[in-house]
């Protein structure tokens, strides 16, 4: 290796070298092994180009006196879309060589368009107009013969330092490049997810009220009608929870690319939540959008859904809302109006496809409960609540020591309100259990300051037997009142006690051996009501008041009580008739030999219990 070359060579070569430090021996070697194209006619004086550059220590060089052998040269250094020549050395006197026409055919390639050319000159004097063009067709530089071992390699070094510049830039260029096309990757899926969902591509609800507000604005300046479809899943939770979030996301892709195969490419599919889509149908009518909804139901109601060797049968429920110009209306109550639409749907029997109408019932309930929900809150708070007394008269003694508690709650101006009012709304809110443990509560703390005599009936939600607090509640109150447990006769729905049989039956056994009594309420209202008493332990059975409203008048429902009344005995339980308001039933139950009776005849619900004194 020429060390002269080696000693005054100057080159920025690494990010920590300055314009004045000296190229390391690596930046040195490097352009050292760059590969040379030397192209001219005259052989000797390309060999002695060769041999001043192998003396000066350039190892890869290559020669040809040809432009065709130039360009077959220049194809062979491709490999992988990466051209290895990094010079070409070439004598303005080559034949055919075309200096511009060669640079405009580099130039379209971007294997070659970074490599330099050194143009080697005959003349000798300095030809300024030459210079100017050949220069402006792309040559790097131009050395005039007789070359020299002092001027021939800086300016070759020179050059190829050129080159390594040109090839740092490109990358930077390219790197860059990729960088701003991922940032606008990136935007683009940014802006996607702003109006999308992620998993299944549907648009959101975002999307949904922005294509909303176009079809009210074209239904009201076009007269056209627009239909919402509001569509929920039904069981989709049970999917879910049976076999995971991964079942359920891929049901919901597939529930994704139906709807896309089955709507038209311009109607708005849009994923609104969990297991709930809508889809927005523009230019329509009422008939053709019942009939779609009932072609889309179809086609969910024959789809089944296959996870892990599991089959799962889909059905959905629809909700349609039209958009009319004659109804003044917004965005949020269109989307509402289909919800609303969906929920009726799924009220009247899930499977189905339901119309919006103001008049649907389910609504009015559930906006009865929404209202009621903080009134019931509230009554919990402010201890709202109160207990009425209903007696029940034994006619073995013929004296009144037993008494149903009767929940009422008080209003704003003391209006109180019943049970029916209430009850439903908070067993639909979550709020039945904890009025459950406060007429617990209050009618352990009454009792407490009764007489032996007394005891109370107390009612409870079927849901509540479910609940372990039930029995730490009332064994905690048995502590504290040291009341005779068998005061206190809880009483239990014969439909609840049905919904949850093992259940409630295991806590009615526990509760039981605390010497707590119970009794069966509303018997002979289900269909296995003999089939249930065998198996549940109560002590009581109140027969349903359904049987003795009518009794002295009709002879089925006497056969049947009396019939329950036997049963009942034989089983060594007692019986109550409910809803006695006349001499005339009284007087048939006492020939049964029914052992309790409460109603009217005997006595109203009232708030205080009579002095007995």
């Amino acid at each position: 290796m020429n060390t002269k070359i080696r000693d005054s060579l100057a080159l920025t070569t690494a990010p920590n070298q300055t314009i004045s430090d000296p190229a390391s021996t690596e930046a040195v070697s490097d352009l050292l092994d760059a590969k040379i194209i030397i192209g001219g006619t005259a052989l000797a004086e390309t060999a002695f180009t060769k041999t001043l550059l192998e003396v000066s220590g350039f190892s890869h060089i290559q020669t040809t006196t040809s432009l065709d052998g130039l360009m077959q040269l220049m194809r062979q250094g491709i490999a992988n879309d990466i051209c290895d020549i990094d010079l070409l050395i070439l004598d303005k006197d080559m034949p055919d060589l075309n200096l511009q026409d060669l640079r405009l055919v580099m130039d379209q390639f971007d294997e070659w368009r970074l490599i330099p050319i050194i143009c080697l000159c005959k003349e000798s004097q300095w030809d300024h107009a030459q210079v100017l063009t050949d220069l402006g067709h792309g040559v790097t530089s131009m050395l005039y013969h007789p070359l020299t071992a002092e001027s021939l390699p800086p300016a070759i070094m020179t050059a190829l330092a050129v080159k390594r510049e040109r090839d740092t830039s490109y990358r930077q260029q390219l790197d860059l490049e990729d960088e701003l096309a991922n940032l606008k990757v990136m935007e683009a899926r940014l802006q996607f997810s702003v109006s999308h969902d992620d998993l299944t591509g549907l648009a959101n609800r975002r999307r949904l009220e922005q294509a909303l507000e176009l079809s009210l604005t074209q239904v009201r300046n076009f007269m056209s009608t627009s239909a919402l479809f509001y569509i929920d899943l039904d069981s989709f939770k049970v999917l879910n929870d049976a076999e995971g979030h991964e079942a359920g996301d891929t049901l919901l892709v597939q529930v994704a690319n139906s709807l896309r195969r089955y709507f038209r490419v311009n109607d708005t599919l849009v994923r609104i939540g969990s297991d709930e889509f809508a889809v927005l149908v523009d230019n329509t009518d009422k008939k053709m959008a019942i009939q779609q909804a009932e072609g889309l139901r179809n086609l969910f109601d024959g789809y089944s859904f296959e996870h892990h060797g599991h089959h799962y049968h889909l059905s959905a429920s629809i909700g349609i809302k039209l958009i009319q110009r004659q109804d003044a209306t917004t965005v949020g109550e269109v989307l509402s109006h289909a919800n609303q639409a969906c929920y009726t749907a799924k009220k009247r029997g899930r499977n189905r496809v339901h119309l919006y109408s103001p008049e649907d019932r389910e609504m009015h309930t559930l906006r009865h409960s929404v209202e009621w929900a903080p009134r019931i809150r509230a009554a919990l708070k402010e201890e709202n609540f109160l207990l009425e007394f209903q007696p029940i008269f034994a006619l073995d003694s013929g004296a009144i020591t037993h008494y149903e508690c009767l929940i009422r709650m008080r209003g704003d101006g003391g209006v109180l309100y019943y049970p029916k009012e209430f009850i439903p709304v908070a067993e639909a809110m979550g709020l039945i259990h904890q009025i459950d443990f406060w007429v617990v509560a209050k009618a352990f703390d009454l009792l407490c300051g009764m007489p032996d005599s007394i005891s109370f009936a107390v009612n409870l939600s079927g849901n509540v037997f479910l609940d372990e607090n039930l029995y730490r509640l009332i064994q905690q109150k048995l502590k504290e009142t040291e009341i005779d447990p068998e005061r206190i006769v809880f009483e239990i729905t014969e439909t609840s006690a049905i919904s949850n049989f093992e259940q409630t039956k295991r806590m009615v056994t526990n509760l039981r051996s605390l010497g707590c009594r119970f009794a069966l309420d509303d018997f002979g209202a289900g269909f296995n009501s003999y089939s249930y008493l065998k198996h549940f332990p109560v002590d009581i059975l109140k027969i349903d008041g359904g049987f003795i409203t009518d009794l002295d008048n009709d002879p089925v429902d006497q056969l049947l009580v009396k019939s329950m009344i036997d049963i009942a005995h034989s089983l060594g339980k007692k019986t109550v008739a409910e809803f006695v308001e006349r001499e005339s039933t009284l007087n048939l139950l006492k020939g049964y030999g029914v052992d309790f009776v409460q109603g009217y005849l005997v006595g109203k619900p009232q708030s205080i219990i009579p002095d007995k004194d």
